[in-house]
């Protein structure tokens, strides 16, 4: 009699490893991560109760376990096939893929645009503050002009010096400020513009402070003087007008032949000596005051002029780095954008393709879900132990 030979029987355990594998399998396929989580801690605990006392209550708890998830999974496939066979499907793809295909092109369309919106607006800035600097700059001048008519710059040029660089530092974070708050403006213009759904972030302005700007500033530069002119030239000044009024009182009374007093002469020259001497000392004050103050202004103008230069400079220096910080940021939001909806679009127009092959979709989905049923078949014979 000839031997019969029989195949190994598969053990209980290993077709519970095998519906977790399948059953996992198809978690993954479908984007599950949800049943993926599940099943393989099912199979890990599987795994641990292999040859130990607790496998025939494992093995039970993986068939339970692989039932729910392939009832998840079978839902998820009949779901679809209503989908496949919705008869108004087809017309919402399509319209799906037109407004997927309107909204891609406007996006390009503004994505074209903005690299001149941003250009502009900065060029405006730029523009917009340097002429605020300017116009700042000579209402400050004026204000020391008018304080320099009203006093002696060598008695209070340290009072006068620190009301000018108060007024600068004023003029100079009134224009910070204008130059932060045209960025942001900027910034939200440009946000509108590309429709973006976050808001971009309004870039600093890297700038030293208003202080700081006008302390570095060089000092104004002081004749040694202090606007007087030397000794000898003064005394020549106030002496020869006097030496004339004396002449003249004895000339005159010698060419007309007029015959006076002694004392009378010398009343008439001392008063004469007087008034042209007094009148030159005078004269030669004011000529000296208007020689301090000419010389108040031109160090008032050195100190508002190099103040123009190196904040003009400052804010053209911010304004490219803001400018810089805010393009990245607009292209990478942009990129990101049109990254997504070409995705949207590519998936839009396979969907709309695969129409064409319907008929073959429904029968794999058929397929998958009798092979849904086969395997819960199993499963559930695994969890009530037979």
């Amino acid at each position: 009699m000839p031997e019969t030979i029989t195949a190994p029987t598969r053990s209980t355990a290993a077709e519970a490893a095998e519906l977790l594998d399948e059953t996992l399998a198809g978690a993954e396929a479908n984007d599950r991560a949800d049943l993926i989580r599940r099943v393989r801690v099912a199979r890990e605990t599987l795994r641990s109760a292999r040859n130990t006392e607790h496998e025939a209550a494992a093995i039970r708890a993986a068939g339970e376990e692989t039932d729910r998830a392939l009832a998840s999974l079978g839902a998820d496939l009949r779901y679809r096939r209503a989908s496949l066979t919705d008869p108004t499907r087809a017309n919402r793809l399509r319209a799906e893929l037109a407004r997927t295909r309107t909204r891609s092109d406007h996006e390009r369309a503004l994505a074209r645009e903005w690299p001149q919106l941003l250009a502009d607006g900065f060029a405006t800035l730029v523009s917009d503050a340097e002429f605020a600097v300017r116009t700042a700059s000579r209402s400050v001048l004026a204000e020391a002009e008018a304080a320099l008519a009203a006093t002696d710059p060598r008695k209070d040029r340290a009072r006068l010096d620190e009301q000018l660089r108060t007024r600068l530092v004023i003029e100079a974070d009134r224009t910070r400020e204008q130059a932060r708050d045209t960025v942001a403006a900027l910034a939200a213009r440009l946000e509108r513009h590309l429709e973006l759904d976050s808001p971009l972030e309004v870039p600093a302005l890297p700038m030293v402070t208003p202080a700081s700007l006008v302390e570095n500033l060089a000092p104004p530069t002081a004749t040694n003087d202090g606007g007087r002119m030397p000794m000898p030239a003064r005394m020549a000044r106030i002496v020869m007008p006097s030496y004339a009024g004396i002449m003249m009182s004895l000339v005159l009374t010698r060419v007309f032949h007029v015959t006076m007093p002694l004392w009378i002469l010398i009343t008439g020259a001392v008063v004469a000596a007087l008034a042209l001497g007094g009148s030159a000392v005078a004269a030669e004050r004011k000529r000296s005051l208007d020689r301090r103050r000419q010389e108040a202004r031109t160090r008032n103008r050195a100190v508002v002029d190099e103040f123009q230069i190196v904040l003009v400079k400052q804010l053209r220096d911010a304004s490219r780095t803001a400018q810089t910080t805010l393009r990245r940021a607009a292209g990478t939001a942009v990129t990101a954008r049109e990254r997504e909806t070409t995705a949207q679009l590519e998936e839009v127009r396979r969907t709309v393709e695969e129409l064409r092959d319907t008929s073959r979709a429904i029968k794999a989905v058929d397929a998958d879900l009798t092979s849904v049923a086969d395997l819960r078949a199993r499963a559930r014979r695994l969890a009530e132990g037979t």
